[in-house]
């Protein structure tokens, strides 16, 4: 069997933040804890400071403003800077922060809110969305948002493919934006629109009573066929199509006078006493800072802390209720943790684990707290096996009836927490029928085993250089284990995280 990783459990952390709210609790630390110390060298007066000299116009009446000034120098404030007053990422983030102001000021967070476009433009978003006028200030120019280095969008200087607009000047705005919809030049932008199609068991319902947004005709038929207490199929895609209808019908009145401003990003900051303590940037269409996510982090005690990692990693497993750019920060910190100090212990993959979440490669970590980068919880029933015992993995999807999985052995390198594996049978089943397998072996796994028992001294050397040395064939760099989850690094470079659904079931049982 497997021996267990010299190592002791990570520390103890604050237990997760309990507010009564309908958002489902995430993790966070309290101002008390030992991340508060990270978090004043997180806090920056540079945002502010940017801000200076850019005008605004205050919604209410027109009047210039000094950018700076709408962010107090005391207290909390929660500032995003929506897109366009025609933009749906706009339109959607600003009905849903509707429904939190009470809790907002209830906790002392003022909220107020900068869109792209003419003061005109202003209260007409205004008067459509019910966002309060008197917290909404107009900035014409987009001005604020290049002193702050938002993303500018698709062909425009500093986004991608910035050269059209200097080499290509009549391709206008319009087809920027359309260009943008189809998820070129903006990250995550399809995953959120199918998204909105399929729904999600782990969200809440869009359309709820007594929301802002609710559209009680089509929340009672979902409720009637689909059930509730979720986000139903097609339930955020009929919302969007319900803004959408009414911007186009409007467009004259909210669009900017300047088209090339329709593909211009934006991003929301959290201020604490004038020094910015949180910060999203929105990378592409519907990028925009999840409205749970911007309103939890406004409420917590400390917005630059880090969040708790364990259980962080124990929200996602147990409903996916973790924020994937805290997900991840969650597993680097815990793969950066000296080795002493990390829980890995190779007993512990012994199951069936359900694949939760993957991030892509290393570049993730210079895109954190941008919509589309920070990885994504794994869409499809996805389940690894590994038996300790018989040295034996298998890994399968699972959709419905059909059944399609690998089996193969695997040897643990307990010095580098690294589970090395190769498959030699794929299997295909449907319902009852099957499963119908076939050898696939290459033959290389017995220069795997030599190299498993060849001296190693750690960080993939190998002293017997005939051996096939460690990270040769398919790998997983466990960072942690425990009866709840499990996450690794894989061999491309990705983050993955998986929760246990069992008992492992592979070729050997």
């Amino acid at each position: 069997s497997l021996l267990r990783v010299a190592g002791q459990p990570v520390a103890g952390r604050n237990p997760v933040s309990r507010r009564p709210s309908r958002r489902k609790q995430v993790p966070i630390r309290s101002r008390a804890s030992a991340a508060s110390a990270v978090a004043s060298a997180v806090a920056s007066d540079e945002p502010l400071a940017n801000l200076k000299g850019v005008e605004l116009k205050r919604a209410t009446d027109g009047q210039t403003v000094d950018a700076a000034s709408i962010v107090p120098s005391s207290g909390r404030v929660m500032v995003p800077f929506l897109t366009q007053f025609a933009d749906f990422d706009s339109w959607e983030l600003a009905q849903k922060l509707v429904d939190d102001i009470p809790e907002l000021d209830a906790n002392g967070v003022t909220l107020v809110a900068v869109g792209i476009g003419s003061v005109e433009a202003a209260k007409e978003f205004s008067r459509r969305t019910n966002f309060p006028l008197d917290r909404l200030y107009a900035d014409e120019t987009a001005a604020a948002y290049q002193a702050l280095d938002f993303a500018p969008g698709f062909g425009r200087a500093g986004g991608e493919l910035g050269w059209i607009g200097e080499k290509l000047p009549f391709v206008n705005g319009y087809a920027k934006l359309l260009v943008m919809c189809a998820g070129i030049g903006s990250p995550g932008t399809l995953g959120a629109v199918f998204g909105g199609y399929i729904g999600s068991k782990y969200r809440n319902p869009i359309f709820r009573e007594g929301s802002n947004y609710d559209n009680p005709t089509i929340r009672k038929l979902m409720d009637a066929t689909l059930g509730g207490g979720y986000q139903r199929p097609f339930e955020l895609a009929t919302l969007r199509l319900t803004n959408m209808t009414e911007i186009l019908s409007n467009w004259e009145d909210l669009a900017p006078a300047d088209d090339n401003l329709l593909v211009q990003r934006g991003g929301s900051l959290v201020f604490q006493d004038g020094a910015c303590v949180f910060r999203h940037n929105d990378a592409g269409i519907l990028g925009y800072c999840p409205e749970e996510r911007l309103v939890t982090k406004a409420l917590s005690d400390d917005p630059a802390a880090p969040p708790d990692a364990v259980a962080t990693l124990h929200a996602a497993a147990a409903d996916r209720g973790a924020d994937v750019d805290d997900l991840y920060a969650s597993i680097s910190a815990m793969e950066k943790a000296k080795k002493g100090d990390r829980r890995v212990n190779g007993e512990e993959l012994n199951g069936k684990w359900r694949l939760v979440y993957t991030s892509g490669t290393k570049k993730v970590a210079a895109n954190l707290n941008r919509a589309g980068f920070g990885g994504s919880y794994f869409p499809l029933p996805a389940v690894q096996s590994f038996d300790v015992a018989a040295g034996r993995i298998r890994n399968g999807i699972y959709l419905g009836p059909v059944k399609f999985f690998f089996d193969g052995p695997f040897v643990w390198r307990e010095k580098l927490s690294m589970l090395e594996f190769t498959f030699t049978r794929v299997s295909l089943g449907l319902g009852p029928l099957g499963p119908w397998s076939f050898d696939i072996d290459d033959g290389k796994w017995d220069a795997v085993k030599a190299a498993e028992q060849s001296a190693s001294e750690g960080q993939g050397k190998v002293e017997k250089g005939k051996a096939s040395k460690p990270g040769a064939n398919p790998f997983f760099k466990f960072v942690y284990t425990d009866d709840k989850c499990i996450a690794a690094r894989g061999r491309g470079g990705g983050l993955a995280m998986w929760a246990r659904e069992g008992e492992p079931e592979t070729d050997a049982n």
